[in-house]
């Protein structure tokens, strides 16, 4: 679709909300059209959600990626371990740690499965930041 190209530019250009706008609109059409089940219109969902989550709009973002990682699980999406993936970083932002490690832990899951080598090296990359993030969390609950 030439409109998630553009929104995929707009994103990298450090243009989030005229990447968010190209994002709705692409979804909408591509909902319209294909239907919400469909694995681009999931790919979209998730996309928006990153692009809502880059802006710090995190409780907007989480509402997008569960929708869609809940559309992953049902149809078996190809993409299954990068909607979770994406579902995982948007809990790690709103500080919901432990949540956030189970769904990159499935996440990981899959893309062992997939044999995404890629993914899976990102993925743990994302593990360890986490564990770095809630780390201060447990050692202030100790105290």
């Amino acid at each position: 679709m030439c409109l998630d190209a553009c929104a995929r530019y707009l994103l990298f250009s450090k243009q989030p909300s005229q990447a968010q706008r190209m994002y709705e609109k692409a979804l909408q059409i591509s909902e319209e059209i294909q239907g919400e089940r469909h694995p681009q219109t999931i790919v979209l969902m998730s996309d928006l959600a990153t692009t809502l989550d880059a802006q710090g709009r995190f409780d907007e973002a989480y509402i997008y990626m569960q929708r869609a990682s809940d559309l992953a699980r049902q149809i078996n999406h190809p993409e299954l371990h990068m909607v979770l993936s994406n579902l995982a970083a948007v809990l790690m932002h709103r500080e919901r740690y432990t949540q956030a490690k189970e769904i990159y832990q499935e996440a990981l899951k899959q893309a062992k499965l997939k044999k995404d080598e890629i993914s899976v090296q990102h993925i743990r990359g994302e593990l360890a930041e986490l564990s770095k993030k809630s780390r201060p969390l447990t050692n202030s609950v100790k105290l």
